[in-house]
C-alpha cells in the first residue's frame, strides 16, 4: 500500500510538472485543463479504492477462519462510486492547475492578477529557493501555521519519511509539526516564479 501511495505521489508530481511546462511553453491544445483533471480523477478513483480495501482488510484481519475473513472483507468493502471531486488530491490539483491553465475561471482572478503586478521577487532568492533542497521551487506550498513556503514535492517526501517534522526553516518559532492538510499552494508566488523564469529565457 505504501509503495502504491508513493507511486501515486510521483505520478501527481509528474502531472503538476507537465501542467507547469504546458502553461509556459505549450500551445492551446496543451493548456486544456480537462485533459489533466481526467488523469487526476483516475488517480483519485484508485486512491479511494485502495483506502476502501485497506480499511476492509484492517477490520477483517482478526477473523478466526478464512471463510469468516472472506465474508467480513466482502461485507466491509465499500463498492460505492468514489466522489472524486471531493477528494483532497483532486482539490489540490485544481487549486494548482486552474490559475496556470485557465485563470479566467478563477474567482477574482482579475483582482489577484492586479495584486500580482504589485508583488515582485525583488531579486531576493530566498523567496524562490526551497529551504529543504536549496533548489529553485516549482510548486510552492505555504504552511498556514507559520507562513513559510516550501517546494511541494520536497516537503511531502520529508513528511513521508517522518510525519513528526517541524518547519524546516531555520529559526521558525512554530512548535507544531507540519501538517499536510495545512499546506496550500501559493498561486501568487508561483506566478511570480514563472514570470522570473520567463524573463530569463
Amino acid at each position: 500500500m505504501n509503495m502504491l501511495e508513493a507511486n501515486m505521489r510521483v505520478v501527481t508530481n509528474s502531472i503538476n510538472n507537465t501542467v507547469r511546462l504546458a502553461s509556459e511553453f505549450g500551445d492551446e491544445s496543451m493548456k486544456d485543463l480537462t485533459l489533466y483533471t481526467s488523469l487526476v480523477e483516475r488517480l483519485c478513483v484508485i486512491d479511494s479504492k485502495m483506502n476502501s480495501h485497506k480499511k476492509a482488510l484492517a477490520e477483517s484481519c482478526r477473523e478466526p477462519t478464512m471463510e469468516s475473513f472472506d465474508n467480513s472483507y466482502k461485507s466491509k468493502l465499500d463498492n460505492k462510486k468514489p466522489q472524486v471531486r471531493g477528494h483532497k488530491r483532486y482539490k489540490e490539483f485544481v487549486q494548482y492547475a486552474q490559475p496556470l491553465l485557465n485563470p479566467s475561471l478563477e474567482r477574482g482572478s482579475q483582482e489577484r492578477d492586479n495584486d500580482d503586478d504589485d508583488l515582485e521577487i525583488n531579486g531576493d532568492d530566498r523567496n524562490s529557493i526551497d529551504p529543504i533542497t536549496k533548489r529553485p521551487m516549482e510548486v510552492p506550498v505555504r504552511n498556514k501555521q507559520c507562513n513559510h513556503v516550501y517546494e511541494k514535492s520536497s516537503i511531502e517526501q520529508l513528511l513521508q519519511q517522518n510525519p513528526r517534522v517541524r518547519c524546516p526553516v531555520m529559526g521558525c518559532l512554530a512548535k507544531q509539526y507540519v501538517q499536510r492538510e495545512l499546506l496550500e499552494v501559493d498561486t501568487i508566488l508561483q506566478k511570480q516564479l514563472m514570470r522570473a523564469r520567463a524573463a530569463l529565457l
